[in-house]
């Protein structure tokens, strides 16, 4: 069996690039090759003494570390490579040969219409007063839907979101898992789709990456058919409910009138008259001239009986036409007042026409502004319209935006290179507080 310090001899022996390297001390610089030789040498003598036998039992690993008599420089350069030259060179290798290409489909649409305006402070133009701004509550309501479950539910019954990112055969890190849950592919979504509101101009942008060219346009294609869907439903629901409530007192106010239409119609029938009133005031206008004629002829009947004799026929003819005027009289007294207080006559019945009438005269108001509220409600919700003005469509992208390999790489190193300097720091100073 070769232990390793003899590989190490014959690989020096041959002309290798590894050896050339440990051979060349022109090549390292002289800390770097002061540091790293002994630390070879030492792992060298360590690993041929396990394979050797000369230890029989196992060693922990910080007893091989003390056993090595490694210095503070060897310990930094050992966690600089363990800790950033490794992870960076591992993901550069990662992003270059297995991440999959993501291509970035990109679309930009606006929710216009009569929108609601908000005081914005100062004037721009006079300096004072209160400006009018745009109020961005509606682009808000769609840029929350956009990145909310109902949008992914909707999605999923469309397009199958799973199939379209499920590329973790392939690439574990950046594709979607298989088994993923609902709430893994909500955030696996906002992880690909990046929605962004610019709220001075109002301008909803969309940025969909997806693991192909395709893929990413027809996402951003239903992106911005739901957003169309979500505006118009919000346009339905606020200006809606006031034309339905509109439309319903209207009919409402026109069964009321119809059914007291009918009750006077009824009324009318009953009582022989198209309006009871103006047939109460003939009655009485009659009465009055009956009465009128009785009093001139009681007035010629008491001249004629100072003059003549009861039985004479001057006489008994005015009696006659004092009791015919009499009873034509009492005939219209019964009409208007009723033959009793149970039955009512014509005067009686003036109080419910009376009533009729009012409802009527009600009813026909109460159509009236339930009309105007109708119409100015259709009128409102025509101009109240909201709606998506698309001004860049979903693009088909060309070239992958996503993995670059260097700069991955580049980000990976800074992050880890700032973090193991931190903790470099960090154990430095306490190794010289305890020295």
């Amino acid at each position: 069996m070769i232990s390793p310090a003899q590989a190490s001899s014959e690989i020096l022996k041959a002309g290798s690039p590894e050896a050339e390297m440990v051979a060349s001390p022109l090549r390292w610089p002289a800390r770097a090759r002061g540091a790293l030789v002994p630390v070879a040498a030492r792992i060298g003598r360590l690993l041929q003494a396990r394979a050797t036998g000369l230890r029989k039992r196992p060693v922990p690993a910080l007893a091989d570390l003390r056993r090595l008599n490694l210095t503070r420089l060897d310990l930094a350069i050992l966690s600089f490579v363990a800790v950033v030259a490794v992870p960076s060179v591992l993901s550069f290798l990662y992003l270059a040969m297995v991440a999959a290409p993501q291509f970035r489909s990109e679309t930009r649409f606006v929710v216009r219409g009569n929108l609601e305006t908000v005081s914005g402070g100062a004037s721009p133009v006079s300096g004072s007063g209160t400006a009018q701004v745009p109020n961005t509550q509606e682009a808000r309501v769609v840029v929350d839907y956009l990145r909310s479950r109902a949008m992914v539910d909707a999605l999923q019954q469309q397009l199958d979101l799973r199939r379209v990112f499920g590329v973790a055969g392939r690439d574990p890190v950046f594709g979607l898992s298989s088994d993923a849950s609902e709430e893994d592919l909500l955030a696996y979504w906002n992880r690909q789709v990046r929605v962004s509101l610019e709220s001075l101009s109002g301008v909803i942008r969309v940025q969909i990456h997806a693991f192909s060219p395709e893929s990413a346009a027809l996402l951003g294609a239903a992106v911005v058919r739901e957003a169309e869907a979500v505006t118009n439903a919000l346009t339905t629901r606020n200006r809606g409910d006031r034309v339905f409530q509109a439309d319903a007192e209207e009919r409402e106010a026109f069964t009321e009138l119809a059914v007291v239409r009918t009750s006077l119609e009824g009324f009318r029938n009953a009582q022989g008259t198209l309006d009871p009133t103006r047939s109460a005031l003939g009655s009485y206008a009659v009465i009055a001239k009956l009465r009128d004629q009785r009093s001139a002829l009681n007035t010629d009947l008491t001249v004629a009986r100072a003059r003549l004799d009861e039985e004479s026929p001057v006489v008994r003819a005015l009696k006659e036409r004092m009791r015919s005027l009499d009873e034509k009289i009492a005939a219209l007294d019964t009409d208007l007042l009723g033959p009793d207080r149970e039955q009512a006559g014509s005067s009686g019945n003036l109080k419910a026409a009376a009533e009729l009438e009012v409802r009527r005269r009600l009813a026909e108001q109460r159509l009236n502004q339930a009309e105007a509220e109708l119409l100015d409600a259709r009128m409102q919700q025509a101009q109240k319209q909201v709606y998506i003005l698309t001004f860049m469509a979903p693009t088909l992208p060309a070239e992958k935006a996503f993995p670059s390999p260097l700069m991955g790489a580049a980000a990976v190193t800074g992050i880890l290179f700032a973090a193991w300097a931190v903790a470099a720091l960090y154990v430095g100073s306490v190794y010289a507080r305890t020295r």
